[in-house]
């Protein structure tokens, strides 16, 4: 059995031997210790280090010492936690009262497909924390504004287009835009700009640079061997968004997963994961630091951009500045979804005689 450790929410997903995949809160159920100390590993059972209680894979409590005759293990087993999965991506929920997520995966399926993640192997996962608000991380994401300055790499091969991490009011996309996406749909790779659920998730396959393949410095191929099925070399990244803890890049050679966990209210865990296809080989099919490097650099950069923006904000000055209208539609997007639902959930509860 594989684990892993999710952010700091202590949640343990499981993939057991019969490769059913499951989710649990990363809390005993005796004294509440964690379970899995490590962020990832294999192992036979789920055993609590500080008592011993082992827990079967499917969270049912096996063995618990010295809990008298009227103790019912049955009532002990650990807390579930909602689990979906979708096209090779894995999504889950802690609220005991799960939002809908169909019309989230009916409408990705139809992109995600064709990238064929359920043969992806992870090449490789880092993880940094920033010390910003999540929101400031999220702000930072939405927009490009500040590419050109702070991310030399990226700019060999992302595209400063405002049009790409933007988001027009109306919907509409330009004519040369339009053009990419009817190119792409037309050799089989879904791409037509959605903007969805009521603004929480987004999908586009936006193009790259010029003569820019993948995201790498010379924007070659970083893979030999593709992952999934575009055909066109130069579909360039679908990049997908679902708010408030992941955005993705699936590019026809590779695909990275950033996964966003607010800590603290100024610290903010971003874990990014290159995969490729299963069957690529390191040192023959790709190069490691080619593969990584474009995004390692940019994650750096983005923290430090980060970092500063939230030094910046604490002083008792600060007084917040309009959005570019041509640069920050993205952020203005982000922004307005946040305060809605912010508004939706602290609306008052209205109380109706009966």
């Amino acid at each position: 059995m594989r684990f892993l450790r999710v952010g700091a929410y202590e949640v343990v997903i499981v993939r057991a031997q019969d490769g059913e995949i499951r989710a649990f809160q990363n809390t005993c159920r005796h004294r509440g210790s964690l379970i899995c100390k490590e962020r990832e590993g294999q192992v036979a059972k789920l055993v609590c280090p500080y008592h011993r209680w082992t827990y079967e894979l499917d969270g049912t409590l096996i063995w618990a010492g010295d809990m008298g005759a009227e103790f019912d293990a049955s009532k002990h087993g650990l807390k579930t936690v909602s689990l979906r999965h979708l096209d090779g991506l894995i999504y889950i929920c802690l609220s005991d009262t799960p939002p809908d997520f169909e019309s989230f995966a009916e409408l990705a399926h139809r992109y995600l497909e064709v990238h064929d993640l359920a043969n992806a192997k992870v090449a490789y996962t880092s993880t940094i924390v920033e010390k910003g608000n999540w929101k400031l991380v999220w702000e930072n994401n939405r927009e490009c504004y500040h590419c050109s300055s702070n991310h030399p790499s990226l700019c060999r091969s992302f595209s400063l287009d405002p049009e790409v991490a933007g988001v027009a009011a109306d919907g509409s996309v330009s004519a040369s835009l339009q053009a990419h996406f009817d190119r792409c749909e037309a050799a089989g790779a879904p791409a037509q700009f959605r903007l969805a659920g009521g603004g929480q998730f987004r999908l586009a396959r936006m193009p790259l640079q010029a003569n820019a393949l993948s995201y790498t410095l010379d924007g070659k191929p970083a893979v030999a061997r593709n992952l999934g099925r575009v055909a066109i070399p130069d579909a360039g990244p679908l990049l997908m968004f679902h708010y408030t803890t992941t955005w993705n890049h699936f590019l026809p050679d590779h695909s990275l997963t950033f996964r966003v966990m607010p800590i603290s209210t100024t610290e903010t865990e971003v874990t990014t994961t290159w995969l490729v296809n299963k069957d690529a080989v390191e040192g023959v099919d790709y190069d490691l630091k080619c593969l990584t490097e474009v995004w390692v650099a940019t994650n750096n950069e983005d923290r430090e951009v980060v970092e500063t923006n939230q030094w910046g904000i604490f002083s008792p000055a600060y007084v917040p500045g309009p959005y570019s209208p041509d640069q920050e539609s993205g952020v203005a997007q982000f922004v307005d979804w946040y305060v809605d639902r912010i508004e939706k959930a602290l609306s008052p509860v209205r109380l109706v005689a009966g």
